[in-house]
């Protein structure tokens, strides 16, 4: 059975106004790719409506290190009362979105993924030993890598989303 070990459990970040929902996706798509990260999309749900549409979307990125480690993001991105609205930029017409967006991050680390050590008790006790002693500083190492990649993939996303806090409606 897997091991997971909760690290950042749901930081948000909200935001209201414009915004461009594809752009947002393919920044984070982009940074995924980047990191070299497996994509896995669980929900991508869209709603319509008469107040606007509603957006829900969980992707939980995923990167095996080991047949024993994997580091798990997690961003749920939930998007309420959007709407199509015409900008210029640059003085050329763009359409955008607006509406509120909230963005909750998550990571984790998952250790015996596989559960190869939970077939017999006296794998477990050697297992618990073996992360206890040996594998301490390796998975301290992991925790601080996933941190930072979570905590850089939302300063990235939130410097995106306020590129759009100047850009004005018609």
């Amino acid at each position: 059975m897997v091991e997971r070990k909760l690290l950042i459990d749901e930081a948000s970040m909200d935001y209201e106004g414009l915004f461009s929902i594809v752009e947002l996706y393919s920044v984070l798509d982009d940074y995924i790719k980047l990191k070299g990260y497996d994509k896995f999309e669980n929900l991508n749900e869209e709603n319509v409506y008469p107040a606007g549409k509603e957006l829900h979307i969980i992707i939980m990125p995923t990167k095996w290190h080991t047949d024993y480690v994997r580091k798990v993001l997690k961003v749920d991105i939930l998007a309420k009362n959007v709407k199509e609205v015409e900008t210029e930029v640059d003085k050329v017409k763009v359409r955008l979105n607006q509406g509120k967006i909230k963005i909750l991050y998550s990571c984790y680390l998952e250790t015996d993924w596989e559960g190869r050590w939970e077939q017999k008790p006296i794998y477990h006790f050697i297992r618990v030993l073996y992360d206890k002693f040996i594998y301490k500083k390796h998975t301290h190492d992991f925790e601080s890598e996933i941190i930072s990649d979570l905590n850089e993939l939302r300063d990235k996303m939130g410097a995106f989303l306020n590129l759009y806090r100047f850009k004005k409606e018609i």
